[in-house]
């Protein structure tokens, strides 16, 4: 009777949930973004990848991040 390797979870399945992952917090970046753009923010675009970024690192200091930015960020601007 010979022993049977561990079925770890490997290549394919991490690759496809590295790839939902990264498409959801480019999508969040995106929202970030042109809603900073949308009410005049000079910073819309660091904002944008700024909190990209903090979901690629986690979870938590994303949401954090999209947490200051919904507290800090401007009502729309009335200016045209």
């Amino acid at each position: 009777m010979s022993l049977q390797p561990l079925q770890v979870p490997g290549g394919p399945e991490l690759l496809i949930l590295l790839g939902i992952l990264l498409v959801v917090f480019g999508l969040v970046g995106r929202w970030v973004y042109r809603d900073a753009k949308s009410r005049g923010s000079d910073w819309a675009w660091q904002w944008g990848v700024g909190i990209g970024l903090l979901f690629f690192v986690g979870l938590v200091p994303g949401l954090l991040g999209l947490l200051i930015y919904v507290t800090v960020r401007d009502d729309v601007s009335s200016e045209p």
